[in-house]
C-alpha cells in the first residue's frame, strides 16, 4: 500500500507530507529525497530501504540534535 512508508521508492508528494506532519519544510524532504534518490534507496551498505519512513525519522532527529548544537 502506498503511503505506508514500504512503497520504496516512495511518491514525493508521500515524503513531503511527512515531514510536514513532523514540523519539517518541503526543502527537508526534497533533501531527504534527492539524497536517497541518488543512492537509488539504499542505505549505506547497499541494501533497499525495507521502511522510507523510518530511515526520514532518523533524518529528521539528526536534523533537530544538529540545530540544538548537539552534533
Amino acid at each position: 500500500m502506498e503511503g505506508t512508508g514500504r512503497s520504496v521508492p516512495p511518491h514525493f508528494d508521500h515524503v513531503k507530507i511527512y515531514f510536514l506532519q513532523k514540523g519539517q519544510s518541503e526543502g527537508r524532504a526534497k533533501e531527504f529525497y534527492d539524497h536517497y534518490q541518488s543512492r537509488n534507496w539504499r542505505n549505506v551498505k547497499g541494501t533497499t530501504l525495507s521502511n522510507w519512513k523510518s530511515t526520514a525519522w532518523e533524518w529528521i532527529l539528526k536534523l533537530q540534535l544538529k540545530s540544538n548544537g548537539n552534533s
